[in-house]
């Protein structure tokens, strides 16, 4: 009679449907092992539902996740609900309205924001021998050959790296190690310099880079919970200009569709994008 048919299962499928292939398995014998094999594939497919602490349900009561939140209370909400023990991080994550696979909508430059990030920077500058004192008094790190095989063997222990112009054939053979964590000295960020030490004084005072992923999305930080209100404020005003100053050429749709503000561990809220200057 030959093979009985046995319909393909989807193997992206939801929790509450996987119930409904058990009957299958009361098929021929012919076509039972097959079935019990893509049954066996969906169960792996099927994840956890993801369970939310008591803490973070009571930091979600009062917000409202289709509201749009004018940015003087974003940011006061954004303060309340980060409820940490450490001085949370806040951060920004804009979705654009660019086409992450053309090269001409790419944006990536970097920016000063007017009171920093609050974090201390590790910075490893790979500069020429004498610039070592200027270097180390600035708060960074030399990088020399040595460093180098470190960074090959997956040793990372700072958080920017600054090179002149003349060290990059040299670290090209490590791109591959700082290229995935976005640590790759590039002329974009600034990042390539004669003057290194300039560089380093930037990111000391909360340079940071500005890039877009291939969502496309912009995933930034823009200050610390214990910020006042008003300088978070500013820092995120700032950050949206240099996103609005950073249009890619000819590019006519608009641009920033929707910012979400969140905090460490915290609950996320959408701004109104027309309270921002």
């Amino acid at each position: 009679m030959g093979r009985p048919k046995v319909k393909t299962i989807e193997t992206a499928i939801e929790e509450g449907k996987l119930k409904d292939l058990e009957p299958r398995l009361e098929l021929s014998e012919a076509g039972e092992e097959e079935v019990k094999k893509e049954v066996k594939q969906a169960r792996k497919k099927v994840g956890k539902a993801k369970v939310r602490s008591q803490r973070y349900q009571k930091l979600l009561e009062g917000l409202d996740k289709i509201n749009k939140y004018p940015v003087e209370e974003a940011i006061s909400l954004l303060k309340k609900t980060s409820a940490t023990k450490f001085d949370s991080t806040l951060e920004a994550h804009i979705n654009l309205g660019t086409d992450s696979t053309k090269s001409d909508q790419q944006i990536r430059r970097a920016i000063n924001l007017p009171h920093g990030l609050g974090k201390k920077i590790s910075v490893l500058v790979f500069a020429d021998e004498k610039d070592e004192p200027e270097i180390k008094k600035a708060g960074a790190q030399l990088g020399t050959e040595k460093s180098l095989d470190e960074i090959a063997k997956g040793k990372i222990n700072f958080d920017k790296v600054v090179a002149i112009p003349s060290w990059m054939p040299k670290l090209a053979k490590v791109a591959k190690v700082l290229g995935p964590k976005g640590l790759m000295p590039n002329p974009k960020t600034g990042t390539v310099s004669d003057d290194p030490l300039t560089v380093v004084e930037k990111l000391s005072a909360g340079m940071s880079e500005i890039k877009t992923e291939k969502s496309p999305i912009v995933h930034t930080v823009f200050g610390k919970a214990s910020f006042d209100e008003k300088k978070l404020k500013e820092n995120l005003e700032s950050l949206i200009k240099e996103i609005h100053s950073s249009r890619p050429a000819n590019f006519k749709k608009e641009l920033i569709k929707s910012v979400y503000l969140t905090s460490s561990m915290g609950p996320s809220l959408k701004l109104d994008l027309t309270s921002t200057k």
